[in-house]
Order: structure tokens, then sequence, then C-alpha cells
């Protein structure tokens, strides 16, 4: 996906669970949650917030991420 498309899509959307803010990582969108950590899939360029497709990602990988995230 087009790095500006991304952006911009990231401004409107968030996470349907916890209703934080979603940041770009490789082929997923993570909520900046820290109690649910959700990664929602990104298919063909669309994302899949779903909550069934959801993955919870550990508290070590989801804060590399976020730290990550705020470094660029």
């Amino acid at each position: 996906m087009e790095s500006q498309a991304l952006d911009q899509m990231l401004q409107k959307l968030c996470c349907p669970v916890s209703r934080q803010p979603l940041v770009a990582h490789q082929q997923t969108l993570v909520s900046l949650d820290a109690a649910t950590r959700l990664s929602y899939p990104i298919q063909d360029g669309i994302p899949v917030l779903l909550a069934e497709e959801a993955v919870k990602l550990d508290l070590e990988q989801w804060q590399s991420i976020v730290d990550a995230t705020k470094k660029q």
C-alpha cells in the first residue's frame, strides 16, 4: 500500500475493539492500546478491521512496534 494513502487512512481509522489509534507495521495495523495489543492484517492493500481477525501481540513484541513507530 502506498505510504501517503496509508497515512491518510490511518488518520480516519481506529481499533474497532479499543477505539485507539492504529499504526502501520509491515503488512498489519497495530492498535496503540496497551491493554488489548491487537494487530490487524492488511490483505491486498485493504485493512481487515474485524475483531475475529485480530491477533493479540505479546507485550514485548507490541512495545517494540510502538517504540519503532515513535522513532519515525
